[in-house]
């Protein structure tokens, strides 16, 4: 008759895997490997690396005030996006994203909203443009 197998009480532990498990696997040779880094400090790295290489384009703030400040009549959140992607084609900009930069110039009155119907429409704010200018240099 064998004889009954000793119980092993598993602790608690952060990782995972039981101490036994990761024991057993250290003595058949293995050694624990390291869990690959995660999905947020992948994301952290790349935008990192890319601000670093991108340091001298404008930012997409600076990009739509230009774009209204050069336009002669309201345009559309999809219009600015339109012709951005079509000037910079290698930035992948998404139309919410522009939705939300034209908000927040709006918020700073750097540009104003005025709404049509359902539609709303951006135009660049003149009043703060001369002294904006002046600020700069």
């Amino acid at each position: 008759m064998p004889s009954p197998r000793k119980k092993v009480a598993a602790e608690p532990t952060g990782g995972r895997g039981s101490r036994a498990e990761k024991t057993t696997a250290a003595s058949r040779g293995r050694t624990a490997t390291k869990r690959p880094a995660t999905k947020k400090a992948r994301a952290t790295k790349t935008s990192a690396e890319a601000t670093s290489t991108k340091s001298n384009a404008p930012t997409l703030v600076e990009l739509i005030r230009r774009y209204l400040a050069a336009q002669s009549e309201p345009r559309s959140a999809a219009e600015v996006h339109a012709a951005l992607n079509q000037a910079h084609p290698e930035r992948a900009i998404q139309t919410t994203v522009v939705r939300n930069t034209l908000e927040g110039l709006v918020a700073k009155q750097q540009a104003q909203r005025t709404k049509q119907g359902s539609s709303v429409y951006y135009t660049a704010n003149t009043e703060l443009a001369p002294a904006e200018a002046g600020k700069g240099k």
